[in-house]
């Protein structure tokens, strides 16, 4: 049986980057693949902050000419992340966080209902109230209580307080994504930050552009405080096995 590593090409289409507020990354040539997609993960982005991610084709490694490949896809923050924070900074009376849980079903995110969590003077997991009267590490450890309440939380999604941030993360890693907002007043006082959010953009070698024989990735519009990273993964190769340019491998074996 062909091992997964060699038949997938792996391999760097942005590197790892805070403080680059754009970068256009390597063309790398599709001719012994017949399809790639591109994925990139980005961390850091607070209330208001997006950035654009796009593929290029283009004729060769050094980039001539490049045609942009499809749409710009669009990192806002709070849209679809997998791992985010929020951080107490003397709450509100009545400041919310909505929580919005993408399931996956048959193989496409689905919206569930979205459920509002409120500070309040006192603790109500039936009514999604969390106590904000007794500082920031309580007010965290009452957040943390009302999304995990098995009869009133978010089906799908776990919450770890830990001093005054609550670390919401999907329950079986992989399986779904969630939208996270807070009261446009309080984004002083509820602090969220988008700690694993993604994108991928698939493409299909025969759909280049005639003479196009090469695709990469860029990145544009991104925060100082943004970091992002993005891998090329080629498959159906046209000769076998791959080989991986990497530093050092191992597997299970």
């Amino acid at each position: 049986m062909q091992k997964l590593h060699e038949g997938v090409k792996l391999d760097t289409a942005l590197y790892p980057s805070t403080g680059v507020t754009s970068l256009t990354g390597a063309y790398f040539p599709m001719d012994k693949y017949r399809q790639a997609v591109f994925h990139l993960t980005c961390k850091d982005q607070v209330d208001g902050e997006s950035f654009l991610f796009a593929v290029y084709e283009a004729l060769s490694a050094a980039g001539g000419t490049p045609l942009q490949l499809g749409a710009n896809i669009t990192m806002a923050q709070g849209l679809k992340v997998n791992v985010a924070t929020v951080q107490m900074n003397t709450v509100s009376v009545d400041d919310t966080l909505i929580l919005t849980m993408y399931k996956l079903e048959h193989g496409e995110l689905v919206a569930q209902t979205a459920l509002t969590f409120t500070a309040k003077a006192a603790e109500s997991l039936a009514n999604r109230q969390f106590n904000q009267a007794a500082g920031n590490n309580a007010a965290a450890t009452s957040l943390a209580a009302c999304i995990n309440s098995a009869a009133y939380g978010v089906s799908g999604l776990t919450a770890t307080p830990s001093t005054d941030t609550v670390t919401i993360s999907c329950t079986v890693p992989g399986d779904g994504a969630f939208d996270i907002t807070e009261l446009a007043a309080a984004v002083a006082r509820l602090i969220v930050v988008d700690i694993e959010q993604q994108a991928y953009f698939a493409v299909l070698a025969d759909e280049l552009t005639s003479g196009y024989t090469h695709v990469g990735a860029r990145v544009t519009s991104v925060d100082a405080a943004t970091e992002f990273a993005c891998t090329l993964l080629r498959s159906l190769p046209r000769y076998a096995p791959v080989g991986q340019s990497v530093a050092a491998y191992d597997d299970s074996e």
